[in-house]
């Protein structure tokens, strides 16, 4: 079974992650053309399109998450690090 998925739906960091935790449920393989990510898997059925769905939604929200995060993410690490950079000077 191939899945043609657009490139404007889906990043390719969604795609990836997803696949990566497919990998526990059926082989795949992964090409890609100008507008499309070209999936295809080894078995389908309704259970493995369910689970494909579902991953590909959770890193979706994941990454929109991240991009919403991001910057006060990094200013903790960078709290953190200088804390931690302090304390070893002293």
């Amino acid at each position: 079974m191939q899945k043609n998925i657009s490139k404007t739906m889906y990043s390719e960091w969604v795609l990836r992650n997803s696949l990566y935790w497919m990998s526990a449920v059926t082989r795949w393989k992964l090409d890609e053309n100008d507008q499309n990510w070209l999936v295809s898997f080894e078995l389908w059925n309704d259970e493995v399109e369910f689970e494909f769905e579902r991953l590909l939604n959770d890193y979706k929200l994941r990454e929109k998450l991240q991009a919403h995060t991001g910057q006060v993410r990094a200013s903790i690490i960078d709290n953190v690090l200088r804390s931690i950079d302090t304390r070893l000077s002293q």
